[in-house]
């Protein structure tokens, strides 16, 4: 470890490195806006009428209109959805803070749909500025300054991570990734009770928020008890403030922010399993903060520690079973068949549709894998430095091979290692140019996306490659939200792909939508569309349905024109309508809107 700096010099050192974050701020704020205006104006056709990109963000919008409307803070369900019960949410109000914040900020300046404008683009850009800085800042500590700037501009390229900060991202997947890079940059700091805490707050903050990033938390919590089981004494400090940051952030949550609805069988989110094991975690982590005077070995440290860690999580286990099922244990068996396999960032990347998307998703983490272990064989003896961020890398490239949303955190995490790698390319005295450019092509994410693209038209010139395209994206084009939504109030029955956009861009309320704890209500919306019309008209009764919506390819994922051959999906696939079906003008929509006589 390097010694100190001399007292005489400790100034100059504190204005250099003052210097290098105010740069890395200014850079950070100008590249961020400078890609979120292009986004902008490239999507303005939809985000300026608040059609957002994913129906996860056109859901946020709507909870915290909800509670902005008067609903209560702990009060996560949506009235709108499976009527008139409504169905819990599993999301967190944490994330709603920063824009409700905005809307309320803007509303007395421009309104309240211009306020709605403003969150739905300054949130996801004020994130993505937080990303583009944090990246520079683990790059300085990994490989020194000149790495900032080639770390801000690879965090511009890094997809599939910078699609979760576009304008309209509002949901939480962006402010994880941000969470995740804090942990990482103070733990690879040297050891104190303030990096602790600011640790231990981030972590809480994350597992409130979702449980999508607990195994990028687990393998940061097991680095910071691993650095204690090596240094013992010279981490004790660290380890105590982690502890107690952890134990009364997650306290605190549990006082303020605990949802109406608060089941012990759950394991999918904020809920008393998380909250449990959070607490459990923090106590053996204390009691071995507090033992270390005790422990003065380290194969005395790894026993005491393995022995208080298996008790705090299978103490948890033991205490809710559920967990051990996953976070969809409690959803109907047919829909963990016939839905929850085709949502895309719950498969594997070797999952998806072709290799070409498999490729876009996946290169950049697969690169940043192969650069990892290429840093580490390089530096070994910086191990601890690099510890927290080859933890989260490995990490979310396994999830990856299950889920692909383990991506989300991987691609722009590994953006500070690959600094590093075109650095070292460009230092080659041989060779350097193509080395370079070669580094370049390899860290910069879009070139996993658009490579495949570059091929079919380099190899096949007269090709024409179509646009991806859904049914969700066919039926959101132009303004067939605002036209559903002059028509009159009611329950629209609808599947789950556009779900989300009814209850956010209209005052239409749905049956179905594609979140796991509406069991009740997406049962209702499988069986009224699989059904055949004389048995739907029964379900359709009993939920007081009053619309249909339906868009060509509803249902394809199933195959329903083969499987389902007299179900009302089929017939309304082909054109045709039921009796008492009652088809309302949208014009220029490809979706199809139904009145119910």
């Amino acid at each position: 470890m390097p010694n100190p700096p001399p007292i005489d010099d400790a100034p100059a050192y504190v204005a250099r490195r003052d210097r290098a974050i105010r740069f890395d701020v200014i850079v950070a704020v100008v590249l961020a806006t400078l890609l979120s205006t292009c986004w902008a104006i490239t999507d303005w056709h939809r985000v300026g009428q608040l059609i957002l990109p994913d129906a996860d963000d056109m859901m946020r919008l709507a909870q915290v209109r909800d509670w902005l409307n008067g609903q209560g803070f702990n009060d996560w369900t949506q009235y709108r959805m499976a009527p008139p019960l409504g169905a819990p949410m599993h999301w967190s109000r944490l994330n709603d803070f920063g824009i409700a914040g905005i809307i309320l900020a803007a509303t007395p300046l421009v309104g309240r749909h211009g306020a709605e404008l403003t969150a739905v683009l300054l949130y996801p850009a004020l994130l993505f500025a937080c990303n583009i800085f944090l990246s520079a800042r683990i790059a300085r500590r990994l490989w020194g300054n000149e790495a900032a700037v080639v770390a801000a501009i690879l965090a511009d390229l890094a997809y599939p991570g910078i699609t979760l900060f576009i304008p309209g991202r509002i949901d939480h997947h962006a402010l994880q990734i941000v969470i995740i890079e804090i942990i990482i940059l103070v733990m690879m700091r040297r050891p104190s009770i303030g990096s602790g805490v600011v640790a231990g707050l981030a972590v809480a903050a994350s597992l409130v928020i979702g449980l999508e990033t607990a195994p990028q938390v687990a393998i940061l919590v097991a680095t910071l008890a691993l650095f204690w089981v090596v240094s013992g004494e010279r981490e004790r400090r660290r380890l105590a403030g982690f502890a107690a940051a952890l134990a009364a952030t997650t306290g605190v949550f549990l006082v303020a922010m605990r949802p109406g609805y608060w089941s012990p069988a759950l394991c999918d989110a904020f809920t008393p399993a998380s909250a449990t094991g959070t607490l459990a975690v923090a106590a053996a982590l204390g009691a071995l903060a507090a033992a270390t005077p005790w422990l003065r070995t380290w194969p005395s440290r790894i026993v005491v520690g393995g022995v208080l860690g298996t008790l705090a999580l299978g103490g948890t286990l033991a205490a809710y079973p559920g967990c051990l099922t996953g976070p969809y244990g409690m959803v109907d068996p047919f829909l963990r068949a016939a839905f929850l396999p085709h949502i895309d960032e719950a498969n594997s990347i070797f999952a998806q549709a072709t290799f070409a998307r498999t490729l876009s998703i996946g290169g950049l983490l697969l690169a940043g894998c192969i650069a990892s272990a290429w840093m580490v064989a390089r530096t070994p003896k910086r191990w601890a430095v690099m510890m927290p961020l080859v933890g989260v890398i490995g990490v979310s490239a396994l999830v990856s091979l299950s889920q692909a949303r383990g991506t989300y955190i991987g691609a722009p995490t590994v953006i500070p290692v690959l600094a590093g790698l075109i650095l070292a390319a460009r230092r080659r005295t041989t060779w350097s140019t193509p080395a370079l450019i070669g580094a370049w092509l390899v860290s910069a994410g879009i070139t996993y996306a658009e490579a495949p693209v570059i091929a079919v038209r380099v190899l096949n010139p007269g090709v024409r490659i179509p646009p991806a395209t859904t049914p969700q994206i066919l039926c959101n084009t132009g303004d067939a939200w605002a036209q559903v939504d002059r028509y009159p109030p009611g329950v629209v029955m609808a599947p789950t792909n556009m779900a989300s956009y009814l209850i956010g861009a209209t005052h239409l309320s749905t049956v179905g939508a594609g979140y796991h704890r509406n069991n009740r209500g997406n049962m209702a919306m499988y069986r009224y569309f699989l059904s055949r019309p004389d048995r739907s008209a029964t379900i359709a009764r009993a939920w007081n349905v009053t619309y249909v919506a339906f868009c060509p390819g509803d249902f394809s994922e199933i195959d329903v024109t083969h499987s389902y051959p007299n179900s009302l999906a089929t017939m309304l696939q082909t054109g045709r309508a039921p009796p008492g079906f009652v088809r309302l003008p949208l014009h220029g929509a490809r979706l199809r809107l139904y009145r119910i006589r």
